[in-house]
């Protein structure tokens, strides 16, 4: 992940290209998708993955219009949870890091879901990316274009455009 601030639910490109992962952003903000679940859970233990952690990715403060939400989890949130790779252990990790920025992975750094306020990033090989997606990579990266160019209206420097054009050159 990056360390700049504000930064810190970004993939590092050098540390993504030196380990030949894919990255694609997917419209999901916070959480992973209900209605994703099956998906991932079918794809993650399919690779044979049975646990994986989260872990709270967010110092600082969230910046959302109009209020300032502090991000510090409450103190009776743990930080990292481990995970049995389920259905119901996800929705947990949903309503429990829902709110705050967060990252899914392994102890190997094989793959990882990294959760923010806008996106989602699914990163990994390419066939396990391809089996998080449940598509191929060019066109679930083909959504979250459409997606960003809709809210971006015609302007071609929003933020979900560089981070679709960004994830793409990777």
């Amino acid at each position: 992940m990056l360390t700049e601030k504000g930064r810190e639910c970004e993939f590092n490109p050098d540390w993504v290209r030196g380990h030949g992962w894919g990255i694609v952003p997917v419209e999901s903000g916070m959480r992973l998708a209900d209605d994703a679940i099956p998906q991932l859970v079918s794809a993650l233990k399919g690779a044979g993955y049975t646990e994986c952690f989260a872990a709270f990715n967010e110092p600082g403060y969230v910046q959302r219009l109009p209020l300032n939400v502090a991000s510090e989890p409450p103190s009776d949130v743990a930080t990292c949870h481990l995970l049995s790779v389920d259905e119901a252990e996800f929705r947990e990790f949903n309503r429990v890091l829902g709110p705050f920025r967060s990252v899914l992975t392994t102890e190997d750094r094989s793959w990882a879901i990294s959760c923010n306020e806008w996106y989602n990033l699914f990163g990994a090989k390419s066939k396990l990316l391809e089996a998080l997606l449940g598509k191929p990579i060019e066109e679930a990266r083909r959504e979250f274009f459409d997606f960003a160019s809709l809210l971006a209206q015609g302007k071609p420097d929003e933020p979900l455009l560089q981070v679709a054009r960004r994830y793409a050159a990777l």
